[in-house]
């Protein structure tokens, strides 16, 4: 992102005090000797990577009775938007807060204890929590970063190294979540089926609409991709939603499982050794997680993620790669449920394509703004002068323009912006 960017920043929490904040580090380590002696706090993501979420980093002192000396460090906290914001306007529809909380809770211990003891894989697949407080909506975390930690370049995506390697990750995170439904039957029945698509609201629909009518919009202008696709995409927007439910509506014999929901790059972050290689990789950030297929994360994080050369002509190849290290971890698991076939499963992946349309067309142009509008969910509602320059100008960079003349042949080919 330029340096001449500019983004809602949302201050730290009114209630994020040295007190509230010395209570959860004595429950947290178990020691009631526990004194804070600084706090400082900070906006905690960069500029236009988070749309979803209040983040602040919190750096802390603190002294016990059998430390000598000052310990510091770092925690995150996620809180939701404040009252009255547009964005969590939006949100509220869709059980995100609460949704989190449950997973921080109650769900990634039970889904670290399988990867760990039964998988035999000691690597972390998520931030331990320190903290949740229902009350406030908010969520306490350790800070991966002090582990060496960190997001990769949403604007440079991953390369096949990193991808095998979030893939063999997302395997054992599906399989788990599938496993720990088999023995716990209804821990995703409830607020689980509440994705960006789902039969109870369509709040998101008017985000993604105008995103589509700008994109519409620069089609006007583009001499070479205006003929061949304005037309498709204006009727796309009359059936977005419809298309987007269908997408995401399971069938009978569909293999199921936790879904993440919104796996892009800022929702994972990479681990490295001495010669800079991807050793582990770790998900963050549970908002949207779904009881669905894998699928849809397949197609998300191949939109939003992967160079290009991979996103656009390894596809089928990767989907296989992941197929075979679910269907080992399940082996592994004991899961008694019916796993696809190599062929079916690709047939799964195949018809929820349509996740990759409004992931590639819509939200991947958000993630690489790098413009000088003010980006926030507040600005893609708007219909103020300021709210429109900021849609337009997602589609105006070159960045852009050379992707979608890549990802519009690519999608069109599949039927995806034909009526279905």
């Amino acid at each position: 992102m330029s340096e001449s960017t500019t983004h809602k920043v949302h201050p730290a929490p009114v209630w994020l005090t040295s007190d509230y904040v010395q209570e959860k580090l004595r429950n947290y380590f178990k020691n009631s000797s526990l004194k804070l002696i600084q706090l400082d706090t900070q906006p905690a993501v960069a500029n236009g990577e988070n749309y979803g979420s209040v983040m602040t980093r919190m750096n802390v002192q603190y002294t016990t009775k059998e430390s000598k000396e000052k310990v510091a460090t770092n925690f995150l906290v996620k809180t939701t938007f404040a009252n009255k914001d547009p964005a969590g306007d939006v949100l509220i529809h869709y059980g995100v807060y609460t949704r989190e909380m449950d997973i921080y809770d109650f769900v990634l211990p039970q889904l670290t204890d399988i990867v760990k003891k039964e998988l035999k894989d000691s690597r972390k697949m998520f931030a331990a929590t320190l903290n949740v407080d229902r009350e406030r909506d908010s969520i306490i975390f350790e800070d991966m970063s002090l582990e060496q930690y960190k997001v990769a370049c949403r604007r440079k995506k991953l390369d096949l190294e990193h991808t095998h390697l979030v893939l063999e990750k997302l395997a054992k995170f599906h399989a788990a979540g599938a496993v720990l439904a088999e023995r716990q039957p209804g821990i995703f029945a409830k607020n689980y089926d509440r994705g960006f698509f789902n039969k109870h609201t369509r709040a998101y629909g008017q985000l993604m609409i105008n995103l589509l009518e700008a994109l519409s919009r620069s089609l006007s202008t583009d001499q070479e991709l205006g003929p061949r696709f304005k037309t498709k995409i204006d009727q796309l927007i009359k059936r977005l939603m419809d298309y987007g439910e269908r997408s995401t509506t399971n069938n009978p014999g569909d293999f199921l499982t936790l879904a993440h929901g919104d796996l892009w790059t800022t929702n994972f972050m990479f681990q490295y050794d001495a010669k800079d290689h991807p050793t582990n990789a770790i998900f963050i950030d549970f908002q949207f997680c779904v009881w669905n297929s894998p699928a849809i994360d397949l197609h998300y994080f191949f939109a939003t993620s992967l160079q290009d050369k991979l996103r656009l002509e390894n596809q089928s190849e990767l989907v296989q790669f992941y197929y075979y290290k679910l269907v080992e971890a399940l082996r592994k698991l004991k899961y008694s449920g019916r796993i696809p076939s190599l062929f079916d499963f690709q047939l799964q992946f195949r018809s929820r394509g349509f996740y990759a349309v409004f992931c590639s067309l819509i939200f991947e142009p958000v993630m690489q703004y790098e413009g000088k509008e003010n980006a926030s969910l507040e600005q893609i509602l708007s219909t103020s002068e300021s709210g429109m320059r900021f849609k337009d100008s997602v589609y105006e960079s070159e960045a852009v323009k050379k992707k979608l003349g890549l990802t519009l042949p690519f999608l069109d080919q599949f039927g995806l912006l034909d009526e279905m």
